[in-house]
């Protein structure tokens, strides 16, 4: 008898922590995706740029755990003018619908690759920056452009990059029973 309840209590023991609520997390992770510009040719001026991120929103609960978006939260509203989002499955990049649930599995894990778009400045000063990748768009017709990684990015226009996304962030608000629970969020950089 004293053997049953030994096992009873470490059974009751691992039930109570295990269903303890855990909190999902969210990461950021190295990406080889591009970099994009975006060309006014009537203008001759850059006027977006396209910057993506890589996040792993992870569910460490034995429940499931849903959520309606993810949203990337510019430091200063006035740069950023949206985003799209999609779901990495293997090698597949999936658009997703940003206002729809998404649910995920307990102990299960996804990952989604998140193109935020800033507003470019177009004075001369900025434009000039940006001057060979101006010359090749209108040269090959063109009105985007590849232009690298964040990594190559962040080498050749560090303070661009910095002023673009200093203090941005990325939140996802779980539910909880059915309502909302609190935001978990991440930095950018």
């Amino acid at each position: 008898m004293n053997n049953n309840i030994k096992v009873l209590s470490l059974f009751l023991l691992i039930l109570i922590l295990g269903c303890k609520s855990k909190k999902p997390s969210i990461t950021t992770y190295s990406n080889k995706e591009q970099v994009v510009l975006r060309i006014n040719k009537k203008y001759k001026k850059i006027f977006r740029i396209n910057i993506p991120t890589k996040i792993n929103v992870k569910n460490n609960s034995i429940q499931k755990k849903s959520f309606i978006s993810i949203d990337y939260k510019y430091n200063s509203y006035s740069k950023g003018i949206g985003e799209s989002i999609y779901v990495l499955e293997g090698d597949k990049s999936i658009k997703i619908i940003n206002n729809e649930r998404k649910t995920i599995g307990p102990f299960s894990s996804y990952n989604y690759l998140i193109y935020s778009w800033f507003r470019i400045d177009t004075s001369k000063a900025t434009q000039k920056e940006f001057k060979p990748y101006i010359e090749k768009m209108l040269a090959h017709n063109k009105d985007t452009l590849h232009i690298g990684t964040v990594n190559q990015f962040k080498k050749k226009h560090r303070e661009l990059y910095e002023k673009l996304t200093s203090n941005d962030s990325i939140s996802i608000r779980f539910f909880d029973s059915g309502k909302k629970r609190e935001r978990i969020s991440v930095s950018v950089n």
